[in-house]
């Protein structure tokens, strides 16, 4: 059995999640903005690479590590209490906070002036980001039946989208509205790229209080004779019982994360570098690009993911993905190739439609996990992906273009080589996965 009696008799007691009412899709719609809001505030870096660089002295390994290392290694320390809040105490109240302490380091990030400020700066943010996942799946979990959960969870990833699209659009046009730095009250004068963080960081705690609109239904703690929370004993115990499909799940969504990271964090250098944009118009046309290939992809993948499901193919959510992290690894390899910017963009358009998975990878464990485990399982598994992808990612781009190409403007061909090596393995993973999931599913239906 997956878990002690006392587990079971608290799965038990919450009963299936109702058809959705009105105030649920108002939740998923709150969720989206945070999941914009976040991203935002993660992915403005990106667009700043250059001018970072030139005004604190550092080098593309330095970047490397701001936008991974300083996110994904605060996952461990925070991820996995984050999760274990999310299932003891109210989400919306672990949101909030999180939300209030990522919006202030975000704007803090504009006031650094060193690279150890900075870094400081960016370590905060991922720490109160890592506050929302697990609440936030928690919730989508508890108020929409399993058999739309990928469709759910992707429209509320596709915030993230939205997020990284925002960033480029809106980190660009302020880049050039302060193109020649803004002087401010207290703080004095700060660069346009200090000035980006600063705008782009406040609108996080604007919306910070449209949280507690969101439902949050009565969990087995709010149950007669339920324990306040399982133990962290049943926890590892169902981890034990699943260690087939979480190993592979987990370390086929790294993968697929070090080239989603990697690609996120160089995208514009390479159109700078390669191609020879500028910021702005790096910003616009990335930024239009995300949602026209990323916003579709993201959608239709959860929806595609959900009638393989209803249809029997309870190994939909990795089955999909085996298969499309190949077409990926195709064009991912290729597009460094191209001879215009222009080009280079259409050979990845397929690369950024099915690598949307964010609404399916999150909806695989709210389907294969107990509802009084969710929480924990999420921050334990998802700890274990970011912290391969999103620390390995953007540093392993910029180790290949220092030490194996030594040349900065070779970041292309350092983007398709990590795709070439991690794509494929995620797509073995994901198959090695599939029979292990429809087990782990049929033990978590009866």
């Amino acid at each position: 059995m997956d878990t002690s009696a006392a587990t079971r008799s608290a799965v038990r007691s919450v009963p299936a999640p109702p058809a959705p009412t009105v105030m649920a899709w108002v939740g998923l719609g709150i969720l989206l903005v945070l999941a914009f809001v976040a991203f935002l505030d993660r992915q403005v870096i990106s667009l700043m690479v250059g001018m970072i660089k030139a005004d604190l002295l550092i080098t593309d390994s330095d970047i490397g590590i701001l936008q991974g290392a300083a996110f994904g290694l605060v996952y461990p320390l925070f991820g996995i209490p984050l999760g274990y809040a999310a299932d003891r105490y109210s989400r919306r109240w672990v949101i909030f906070w999180g939300i209030v302490l990522w919006s202030l380091a975000a704007m803090g990030s504009g006031l650094a002036g060193t690279f150890s400020t900075l870094l400081a700066a960016r370590i905060g943010v991922g720490i109160g980001e890592a506050a929302l996942g697990p609440a936030a799946v928690s919730l989508l979990g508890d108020i929409f039946p399993r058999h739309r959960l990928a469709t759910v969870m992707s429209i509320y990833a596709s915030g993230s989208l939205l997020g990284a699209a925002g960033a480029l659009v809106i980190g660009g046009a302020v880049i050039h509205w302060a193109s020649g730095g803004l002087a401010f009250p207290v703080v004095g004068h700060l660069a346009a790229w200090q000035v980006a963080f600063v705008v782009t960081g406040f609108p996080a705690l604007a919306v910070a209080l449209f949280v507690f609109l969101i439902p949050e239904p009565k969990r087995a703690a709010a149950i007669k004779g339920a324990k306040p929370t399982v133990a962290w004993s049943d926890v590892f115990q169902f981890v034990r019982r699943n260690w087939h499909f979480l190993a592979c799940y987990t370390l086929g969504y790294a993968c697929l994360l070090i080239t989603t990271w990697g690609s996120l964090a160089w995208l514009p250098a390479i159109l700078e570098r390669q191609y020879g944009w500028s910021v702005l118009e790096v910003g616009a046309s990335l930024g239009l690009f995300t949602v026209l290939t990323g916003l579709p992809g993201q959608l239709s993948n959860g929806v595609i993911v959900d009638r393989m499901f209803a249809r029997g193919r309870s190994d939909a959510h990795l089955r999909y993905y085996a298969f499309a992290s190949v077409l990926a690894a195709i064009c991912g390899v290729i597009a460094p190739f191209a001879a215009t910017a222009v080009l280079y963009l259409a050979i990845t358009a397929p690369l950024k439609f099915v690598m949307n998975y964010g609404g399916v990878q999150q909806a695989t464990l709210q389907i294969v996990t107990p509802a009084p485990l969710r929480g924990r399982v999420f921050a334990l598994v998802t700890v274990a992906s970011a912290v391969l992808g999103s620390t390995f990612g953007p540093s392993i781009v910029a180790f290949f273009t220092d030490v194996v190409f030594h040349d900065d403007a070779k970041v292309g061909y350092s983007l398709a080589l990590t795709n070439g090596i991690f794509m494929p393995l995620a797509a073995v993973l994901f198959w090695l996965g599939m029979k292990p999931m429809r087990e782990a599913v049929a033990r978590n239906a009866t």
